[in-house]
């Protein structure tokens, strides 16, 4: 049978390789029908059909290579085909050996008649013995009435119990005209016992059949699994990129706020302090003046009419001068002029008045003196107060200026940083996915996507953000004075605010760093799923068929092709979005929180914002994280569950070839036990009693024994579910 299909074969791919062009004869015209016209169309045919024969032989030598490709599949196929033909030969000997031990049953049988009628003529020839014979006659019928009855109760239990498979009980037993009686019984057991296997054995085909195609498909599930994999890992890197990133962001928002809220306590304080000192002086030089004018009206009142006051009136003068003296003294004791100040003391006389009032009047023009000195003193301190204030005003301007330079250097360093990292990873994606698509025979190039991408940014966005951040200034500038007074009260409420934040962004830190951890253990789980799916993979691999594997792994590069080229142009595009999307949010994120830091007002209200997107960040940051567990669990499953059906299929394989080998074996330890026996009880040798699970006639085996040999040998093997 090899040699036919090979000849076959060889037929067949000799006809397909003698499939030649054959060649096109033009015949030659005679010259009296040539003209100048049908000349120049013989050379436009000329010329087509050099073209055609051209294209012709790209097609065939095109052809070629696949016919070369498909004659290897071919020549495969052909091994295989021919190594089934021998297991299939092998079977077919088996069963003819099979046969062959029935016939030799048979022939026993014969021989076991014929001395059977010899016993037959022995006793007719020996009169005396006539009752003995008739009685052992009678007896043999019994029992082979028995034996046959014991044979078809056999065969009928047997065909009950494969009736899943097949109804072998429809039309009773084969019936065979060359014998009659417990030989043509014989004859039906037999003939249902070998469709019975028969009928198994294109079962247990079908099995293997049916298990090397959920081999295939699992295997193909895997390779697909294996690429979700792969995504999974860039998408979830993807991921904890931007994590760190936001991360980072926090960080040095919350480092800029912590700058920001001493620098504003100290100038507070400082401003606090000098605001203080100044109202306490100013109120108690104003109490003093109103107190000096009270009572300088009543002594200029009671001057004339109590004489005797002038004394007391010039006393208080001197005081006053005193006091003066010594407001000056702690207004300005390090610069105060000696000359313009002196410590004289006007003092009393009782008996001329006009001395005392000259006196009082000297008193009164030097507390005026120093009253104008003491003017220009606080005048000189108020002014140098408005100075400091003045200058405290000119830093916190020139502290914010610096610090919206400097954000938008870090603005512009960020955004540089991002673009060039951006490129630089679409550009490594782009050539890893044209390597793959050129190992999968498909010439595909990103540069003209990559082209289109860089053509579609707006050149004008440089511009429009020069001239938003100059009006921000401009506002900024503006309403700088009215929101240094609002920032006094709004500090302690910033200071709660920046509390909460800190305390909100630590809990964000630690939920971050958790979800790190729960990160690399998914990695390392997935890791040793990995590793036993590779192993179970090179198992599997040993065990198929080659001509299969070859055609699903082609089918499979070709599909993964595809599905590669279509992620990775999805992604590219997803990349330049979300770059472009992180490009515009990241300058207005940046100048929000530099106008919180300028302007007080608008603190409260940019710090929710950002706390809101903050957490509208995380919230989306986790569902993604969710979604892609979820995702490799589904995985998992998917592959666990591959792995257990592939282990239950080799299972029951294994428990069925067992099952075939124990009762094979049994057969074998039959045959031999009854040749052993044939000696004694030849009549009984027809049929293996002990297999089909009935007892000898005049043989009694334990209970147990016939149980197991009845119900376990024979409908086990066929209780379990066929794959």
């Amino acid at each position: 049978m090899t040699s036919a299909g090979d000849e076959e074969v060889d037929a067949v791919l000799s006809d397909v390789e003698s499939d030649e062009p054959v060649p096109i004869v033009i015949k030659d015209p005679s010259r009296e029908d040539v003209s100048v016209d049908k000349f120049r169309e013989i050379l436009a045919e000329l010329d087509r059909e050099k073209q055609a024969r051209e294209a012709a032989e790209n097609s065939k030598s095109e052809l070629q290579v696949s016919f070369n490709r498909l004659k290897a599949l071919a020549h495969e196929a052909i091994k295989k085909r021919d190594e089934c033909g021998r297991q299939r030969d092998e079977a077919l000997r088996e069963k003819e050996e099979a046969l062959r031990s029935n016939d030799n049953l048979t022939a026993q049988l014969a021989e076991a008649n014929k001395t059977k009628d010899e016993v037959t003529k022995q006793r007719e020839e020996l009169a005396k013995q006539l009752e003995e014979a008739s009685k052992g006659k009678d007896g043999l019928r019994s029992e082979i009435e028995t034996s046959a009855h014991m044979l078809v109760s056999g065969i009928e239990k047997i065909s009950g119990k494969v009736n899943n498979f097949k109804n072998f009980s429809a039309g009773g037993l084969p019936r065979s005209q060359k014998y009659t009686g417990l030989p043509s019984v014989a004859y039906g057991v037999i003939k249902r016992t070998n469709e019975i296997v028969e009928e198994l054995v294109k079962q247990i085909e079908t099995t293997t059949k049916s298990r090397n195609e959920a081999r295939e498909q699992i295997e193909q599930r895997n390779y697909e699994i294996a690429i979700e994999v792969s995504q999974l890992e860039a998408t979830i890197s993807g991921l904890r990129d931007e994590v760190t990133k936001k991360t980072n962001i926090i960080e040095n928002l919350e480092k800029n706020i912590a700058e920001k809220d001493g620098k504003i306590g100290e100038i507070e304080k400082e401003m606090s302090e000098k605001i203080n000192l100044a109202e306490d002086e100013l109120m108690e030089l104003r109490n003093l003046t109103s107190e000096y004018d009270d009572k300088l009206r009543i002594w200029q009142m009671r001057m004339e009419l109590q004489r005797p006051l002038l004394v007391d009136q010039l006393n208080f003068v001197s005081r006053i001068h005193e006091i003066i003296y010594d407001v000056i003294k702690i207004v300005d004791a390090d610069n105060m002029d000696q000359s313009d100040v002196s410590e004289s003391f006007f003092l009393p006389k009782e008996t001329d008045s006009e001395e005392n009032i000259r006196a009082c009047l000297a008193g009164m023009e030097s507390i005026y003196e120093l009253t104008g000195i003491l003017a220009g003193k606080t005048k000189d301190l108020v002014d140098e107060k408005n100075r400091e204030v003045k200058s405290l005003k000119e830093t916190v301007a020139r502290l914010i200026k610096e610090k919206e330079h400097i954000g938008s250097l870090l603005r512009s360093a960020l955004s540089r940083r991002m673009v060039s990292e951006n490129k630089s990873k679409t550009n490594e994606l782009f050539q890893t996915a044209e390597n793959g698509l050129r190992e999968a025979g498909i010439d595909f190039k990103f540069s003209n996507l990559i082209g289109d991408g860089n053509k579609a940014e707006d050149p004008g966005s440089d511009q429009d953000e020069i001239y938003t951040l100059a009006g921000a200034l401009e506002n900024i500038v503006k309403t700088s004075q009215l929101e240094i007074i609002e920032l006094q009260h709004s500090v302690e409420e910033l200071r709660a605010e920046s509390s909460v934040l800190k305390e909100h962004v630590e809990a964000q830190a630690k939920q971050l760093n958790q979800r790190m951890h729960h990160i690399e253990e998914l990695e390392e789980k997935e890791r040793v799923a990995n590793e036993s799916v590779e192993g179970l993979m090179m198992d599997i691999a040993a065990a198929e068929e080659e001509i299969t594997r070859w055609k699903s792994a082609a089918e499979q590069e070709a599909a993964a092709g595809r599905a590669v080229e279509q992620e990775f142009l999805a992604q590219g595009f997803v990349v330049a979005v979300l770059s472009s999307h992180h490009l515009e949010v990241l300058p207005v994120w940046n100048l929000q929180f530099s106008c919180r830091l300028s302007g007080e007002g608008s603190v409260l209200s940019a710090v929710k914002l950002e706390l809101e997107e903050a957490k509208q960040a995380m919230l989306e940051s986790e569902k993604k994280l969710k979604f892609k567990e979820e995702t490799a669990a589904a995985a998992m499953a998917a592959r666990d569950a591959a792995e257990k059906s592939l282990k239950l299929a080799d299972m029951r394989a294994s428990r069925l070839r067992e099952r075939v080998e124990e009762l094979t074996r049994q057969l074998e330890e039959f045959e031999t036990r009854e040749d052993s026996r044939g000696r004694n009880g030849p009549r009984y040798v027809c049929w293996p009693w002990q297999w089909l699970g009935l007892d000898f006639v005049g043989f009694h085996k334990p209970e147990t024994q016939q149980q197991s040999s009845n119900e376990m040998e024979l409908s086990e093997p066929l209780s379990e579910p066929l794959l």
